[in-house]
């Protein structure tokens, strides 16, 4: 009787556990869609897309069947940034609980959350020069006090 219990037992207690990683995965995945995330991962396949037909210009004679092989492979290119979602989630899984999920999922659901979606693309685009000059000012900057402090030790860098 015990040896039939006890694979029971273990199959129980397990399952709460095996239902709340589900339910992690499942809130995980809906804050990658919602945050806009998943809207990157889609936005990367496009521009594989846009770099295919490009090539259209240096094979004139492929640009017809080159646009009808990439609309047919539409599902093919959804289904990469799918999966992309996909490990997303799982990462976020792992990193939040599943309550810091939930609040997550619930911002990006209220008018806050999808104001702030809204506007990533554009505060992004904004950044992205921003950020690539304090990446070379900073670079430059700490560059300079590293070689300093390194010379005041009598070493040259």
């Amino acid at each position: 009787m015990r040896r039939l219990f006890a694979p029971l037992l273990v199959a129980a207690l397990a399952f709460p556990v095996q239902a709340q990683e589900e339910d992690s995965l499942r809130l995980a995945r809906l804050v990658v869609e919602s945050s806009g995330l998943s809207r990157s991962f889609h936005g990367l396949t496009e521009a594989m897309r846009a770099d295919f037909s490009r090539a259209a210009v240096t094979r004139p004679d492929l640009a017809g069947d080159l646009q009808a092989a990439l609309a047919d492979m539409q599902p093919a290119f959804d289904a990469e940034a799918d999966e992309m979602t996909g490990k997303a989630a799982a990462i976020y899984a792992q990193k939040l609980s599943r309550r810091e999920l939930a609040d997550c999922a619930v911002f990006f659901a209220g008018p806050s959350g999808k104001a702030y979606v809204a506007a990533q693309p554009a505060i992004l685009a904004e950044l992205g020069p921003i950020l690539e000059d304090w990446r070379r000012t900073a670079s430059v900057t700490l560059t300079t006090r590293l070689r300093e402090k390194l010379r005041a030790k009598g070493k040259d860098f």
